[in-house]
């Protein structure tokens, strides 16, 4: 409700049957997207049993209120998380090439609707790599599903007269475009999710690790994600705060773990106040 709310006071649109049915289909993607990071830190054990990363996840969604005006990337964010849920899985040793299929496949749907999440496919052979599953088997199951997947939607494409949505899947614009960072409104969320985050980082980054190597690859997996998210940032034409919500995921988790590891209560409780008031804040801008 309070990312409705958000939106409505921050858009500049007319708010009528339409906009509210299409914000409606961009809360049901959210909430499609909060169950699913729910799951995903539970089933692997990505925190301790508490609710942090869900509660960060859905505060920083609430710092970021143009999300709502962009279902394509929401969408795109879903199917990502699709495939990270299969490539942290992995860890199990069981089923591995179906699982490396999953994930490519989920990476490449989310492509259709935002196509730089092509770039995220880096993280299933940084998985295959980390998890010592890289045999060529498995290498080749990430390229055999793309050649599949592009095969069969030019064919559908060419069939229903759509070959410029091939042009626009393959054309990859680079764009380092920040103008509208200057605006408060843009500026002051990014501040505070690159501080907040960015300390939340540097703990997670030096805090004393398990002496497995297997049981620290999930929170490497979350690094790799956060990085390939910053650059998707950097380079992509979006430039409404919507890319950011990629990296959502991984900061949510990583300043989780930052997060249940502090002694101090007063200090745990200024964190979650600050995450709570920020998004409040934000609106008067």
């Amino acid at each position: 409700m309070f990312l409705v709310l958000a939106q409505v006071l921050a858009s500049d649109f007319v708010l009528d049957a339409g906009m509210i049915f299409y914000m409606l289909k961009s809360s049901v993607v959210i909430l499609l997207c909060v169950i699913m990071v729910d799951f995903i830190v539970r089933k692997n054990e990505l925190t301790q049993r508490n609710s942090y990363a869900l509660f960060f996840f859905v505060l920083l969604f609430c710092l970021f209120p143009n999300i709502f005006m962009e279902p394509h990337i929401l969408l795109a964010e879903f199917f990502l998380l699709l495939a990270f849920r299969r490539l942290v899985s992995v860890r199990s040793s069981k089923d591995v090439e179906i699982k490396v299929f999953d994930a490519t496949l989920w990476t490449l749907v989310a492509t259709y609707f935002f196509n730089w999440s092509l770039l995220f496919l880096v993280l299933v052979f940084a998985t295959m790599f980390l998890y010592k599953k890289n045999d060529y088997r498995n290498m080749l199951i990430p390229f055999v599903t793309l050649f599949a997947l592009s095969l069969l939607g030019f064919t559908y494409f060419y069939l229903t007269d759509q070959l410029y949505k091939v042009v626009q899947l393959v054309d990859f614009q680079i764009a380092f475009e920040f103008e509208n960072y200057t605006n408060p409104r843009y500026f002051v969320p990014l501040l505070f999710l690159v501080t907040m985050g960015g300390w939340a980082c540097v703990i997670f980054a030096f805090k004393k690790q398990s002496k497995s190597f297997k049981t620290r690859v999930p929170g490497i997996l979350l690094v790799i994600t956060l990085i390939i998210a910053v650059a998707v940032m950097l380079i992509s034409e979006v430039s409404n705060t919507s890319e950011l919500l990629f990296s959502l995921f991984p900061l949510a988790v990583i300043q989780a773990r930052y997060v249940e590891r502090i002694k101090l209560s007063w200090l745990k409780e200024l964190i979650l106040w600050l995450y709570i008031s920020a998004p409040i804040l934000i609106l008067f801008l």
